[in-house]
């Protein structure tokens, strides 16, 4: 460690900081030392991984936005079609109503031609029997 605190050649490299000679001497030591960590240092590591994870979730976040907008446009469109079918369903039985309204009608005008045609057949076999 004392001859990672020596400085550099002239032009070869920066000085690296107390914190990376640290963490490297650590890392030699133990693989899993959680000394900066605890102590609030970040590694020079930690921050290519924390890099990597936030990009990671950043893609995550965007999928996930593109799949909720994707989902929404979905609804959207079963909802209209719902909103479509509820009002042909409305349509189909107000045709309905009408139709039997009309057979009603038809019905009770059938039954009135019916009995005109009883009287006037009564009326027929009443001449012939006089």
């Amino acid at each position: 460690m004392e001859n990672m605190l020596d400085p550099p050649a002239e032009g070869l490299e920066t000085p690296r900081s107390s914190t990376e000679n640290v963490s490297t001497v650590l890392s030699q030591t133990s693989a899993t030392s959680t000394f900066l960590k605890n102590a609030g240092l970040e590694t020079p590591g930690s921050n290519l991984a924390s890099a990597a994870r936030e990009a990671q979730l950043r893609e995550q976040l965007q999928a996930e936005k593109i799949r909720a907008n994707l989902l929404q446009q979905e609804l959207d469109t079963l909802k209209k079609k719902g909103e479509e079918t509820e009002e042909s369903l409305a349509k189909t039985q107000e045709v309905m109503r009408r139709t039997q309204q009309e057979m009603e009608e038809f019905k009770k005008k059938q039954e009135a031609n019916d009995l005109i045609i009883q009287r006037i057949l009564n009326l027929n076999l009443g001449n012939r029997a006089t």
